[in-house]
């Protein structure tokens, strides 16, 4: 329903207009923002999706949220 790249927009528009969020909603661990900041700004001729960078961030830097370890 949400796609990962509006989600944290979708969210504040669910606060403001006080409407609970629908479905099942998974948002990035901050880490992802983070680095695709960083990335966005050494690489200034591309940007990242989300989703890229969360599989860069496991594939590469053995990276985990801290979510996985209850799944």
């Amino acid at each position: 329903m949400y796609s990962r790249e509006g989600l944290i927009e979708a969210v504040y528009d669910c606060i403001r207009n006080s409407v609970p969020l629908e479905g099942n909603v998974q948002i990035p661990h901050s880490d992802v923002f983070f680095v695709r900041e960083a990335l966005e700004n050494r690489f200034t001729d591309r940007t990242f999706t989300l989703q890229e960078v969360e599989e860069y961030m496991r594939t590469e830097l053995n990276w985990t949220d801290s979510r996985d370890a209850n799944n």
